[in-house]
C-alpha cells in the first residue's frame, strides 16, 4: 500500500545517524545550511514542531491568558500546546477551497486584547501572507506561521517562514523533511532569535535512550517506504494516529517538549536538505497531475493555491460535494484495496474537538467531505492513475 505521506530514507541517512559518518558536530552547520535556503538570518533547532512553537510564544514574551488566533482546522497538536501554556484561543474559520484561514473572518473577530496569529499553512499551500500582516499590523499583534508542512512553500517569491515575525517547521515523521523528531525556528529578528535560544538552552540534554527510539524509528520508517510492510501494519498506524488524537483532549505534560536537537538528527538533516529540491518537484508534479484530471469530475474540489502563492502539496486534499460519511468511508476502503492510503488526516473541527463549539461552517463542511490524496516521491505515475480510476467509477 502507498502511504499516504512519506519522505524517502536511505541507508546514508541510518549509518549517518548511527554515527559511522557523523564524525563532527552538525548542529550549527545544518542551521546554517537552512537558514540559508530558507533565506532568513537565523534558524534555530528544536527537538520538535511542537516544542519550536512553545520556544517562540515564551520568546515573544505572551503572557497566560492573552489571545491567540488560530484557524479551527488543523492538528489537534497546536492548539493542545497554546491552551497547556495557559494562553486564550480565538478560532477562525477557513476558506474552504485553500484550507487556510479565512481573511474575512480574522478581520471580523480580530480585536486589541489579540496579542499573535498563528499563520498555518495547511497541507504546504501558502497562506494570503500579505492581507493577514497588514490586519495583525492595524492591531498590533504578531504574526507566527506555522509552516510544519511547508518546507520549500513561496510567497510573492519568498520562502514561507521568512514572512511574519517568526515562523517555524516541524521535522518529523510526515513531514517535507524529516529527522524523525526535530523542528525548526526561523526568525529575521535578531531578539527573537537571541531569547529562542537562551530558552531552547535550558532544556534537557537527550538522553541515549532517546537518542535509541529515534535510531529505531528511523529503522521503521525506512521499511515504510516499502509499500508491502506499510500495508502489513496499516491498521496498527491507524490505531496510533486514532489514540494519539484522543489523548489530545488531555492536558499534556509541558516537559515533555523540553528537549535539544541531536547532533545526529542534524546529521541526517544535512542529508534530507540536500534531496528536498528533488523531493518538492515531485510532490509538485503529482499533485499538479491529479487536479488536472479531478477538477473535471463534477462536485469534486481541488485545492486552490493563491495567486501569489508556489504550494509543494504534502499531500493533496480534496472534498466532495453531497458525499455523506458511509459514502466517503467507502470511497477510501476502496482506495485501500487498490494499494492507495487516502486518509481523512484533520476529522475535527477544533472548536467542536475543544470547547463543544459549532458556527464554523467552512471546517464543519471540509472535515465531514475531505479526503487526502499521496503526492510523495515514492507515488508512481500508475498510482496516479489508479487514484483516478478508482475516484472516477466511485463518482459518477
Amino acid at each position: 500500500m502507498i502511504p499516504s505521506v512519506i519522505v524517502p530514507i536511505t541507508g546514508k541517512e541510518i549509518f549517518s545517524a548511527i554515527g559511522f559518518l557523523n564524525t563532527k558536530t552538525r548542529i550549527s552547520e545544518f542551521e546554517n545550511k537552512f537558514s540559508e535556503y530558507i533565506g532568513c538570518n537565523h534558524a534555530i533547532s528544536t527537538y520538535s514542531g511542537t516544542s519550536a512553537l512553545y520556544i517562540l510564544l515564551k520568546a515573544f514574551g505572551l503572557k497566560r491568558g492573552e489571545e491567540i488566533i488560530m484557524p479551527a482546522y488543523t492538528c489537534e497538536s497546536v492548539p493542545r500546546l497554546v491552551l497547556d501554556m495557559g494562553y486564550m484561543i480565538k478560532f477562525v474559520d477557513i476558506d474552504k477551497e485553500t484550507y487556510n484561514v479565512s481573511i474575512e473572518d480574522l478581520q471580523s473577530k480580530i480585536t486589541r486584547k489579540t496579542k499573535a496569529i498563528i499563520s498555518i499553512h495547511m497541507f504546504g499551500n501558502p497562506c494570503e501572507m500579505n492581507e493577514i500582516i497588514e490586519i495583525a499590523g492595524d492591531y498590533n499583534a504578531a504574526v507566527i506561521e506555522d509552516a510544519a508542512q511547508s518546507i520549500g512553500a513561496e510567497y510573492h517569491g519568498k520562502k514561507i517562514g521568512t514572512l511574519g515575525d517568526a515562523g517555524f517547521f516541524s521535522l518529523g515523521e510526515g513531514k517535507p523533511l524529516t529527522t524523525i523528531n526535530g523542528g525548526m525556528i526561523v526568525t529575521k529578528n535578531e531578539e527573537h532569535a537571541k531569547l529562542s535560544r537562551e530558552i531552547s538552552e535550558t532544556f534537557n540534554k537527550t538522553n541515549t535512550k532517546k537518542k535509541v527510539a529515534i535510531i529505531s524509528k528511523l529503522f521503521a520508517y525506512y521499511m515504510l517506504n516499502n509499500p508491502y510492510f506499510y500495508g502489513l501494519i496499516h491498521k496498527v498506524i491507524q490505531f496510533r494516529r486514532s489514540r494519539r488524537r484522543g489523548n489530545l483532549l488531555e492536558c499534556t505534560n509541558l516537559n515533555n517538549y523540553k528537549y535539544k536537537y541531536t547532533d545526529m538528527q542534524a546529521s541526517i538533516g544535512m542529508i534530507q536538505l540536500s534531496n528536498l529540491g528533488k523531493y518538492n518537484e515531485a510532490r509538485i508534479k503529482n499533485a499538479e497531475f491529479l487536479v488536472k484530471y479531478l477538477k473535471e469530475f463534477e462536485g469534486i474540489h481541488v485545492p486552490r493555491a493563491g495567486e501569489h502563492g508556489k504550494p509543494i502539496f504534502l499531500r493533496l486534499p480534496i472534498w466532495f460535494e453531497d458525499i455523506t460519511e458511509k459514502q466517503r468511508e467507502n470511497l477510501i476502503e476502496k482506495l485501500r484495496k487498490s494499494g492507495i492510503d487516502a486518509p481523512i488526516a484533520y476529522p475535527n473541527s477544533l472548536p467542536k474537538f475543544f470547547f463543544n463549539l459549532n458556527g464554523y461552517p467552512n471546517t464543519e463542511e471540509v472535515v465531514k467531505k475531505t479526503i487526502t490524496l499521496p503526492t510523495h516521491p515514492l507515488v508512481k505515475k500508475s498510482d496516479l492513475t489508479k487514484i483516478i480510476e478508482v475516484i472516477g467509477e466511485e463518482w459518477k
